[in-house]
């Protein structure tokens, strides 16, 4: 998975988050930093600063097998998104957020009368 895709399924955690009202984004700021703020506190790990999204994942993942003591040594960084997705139930048909509904609908042609 692309590093552009991770950010959006990133950022789709946020929203659903902020749908379960387990974060309120404020105005202005990402989904996405939200989420993984989030992910942080509730695993006790200290914030990222100065991170990739890949060393960032590659520690929530260590987390994830430590708390839920999972069988392997390590998960990926797809893995780890995946499993997130899967305990808040993120997926093709869950809810997407507004403006990615707009991007959606402007691409539509409109009806011809």
């Amino acid at each position: 998975m692309t590093e552009h895709l991770r950010l959006q399924r990133i950022r789709d955690i946020g929203f659903r988050l902020q749908e379960l009202q387990l974060i309120r984004v404020q105005t202005g700021a990402s989904y996405a930093v939200s989420a993984i703020n989030f992910l942080f506190q509730l695993y006790r790990l200290p914030k990222p600063t100065g991170q990739s999204l890949e060393q960032i994942l590659t520690q929530l993942g260590a987390a994830v097998i430590a708390r839920h003591h999972l069988p392997y040594a390590r998960l990926s960084v797809d893995a780890v998104l995946q499993f997130f997705c899967q305990r808040f139930q993120v997926g093709q048909s869950a809810v997407k957020h507004p403006t990615y509904r707009r991007r959606e609908n402007a691409g539509r042609a409109q009806p011809q009368i």
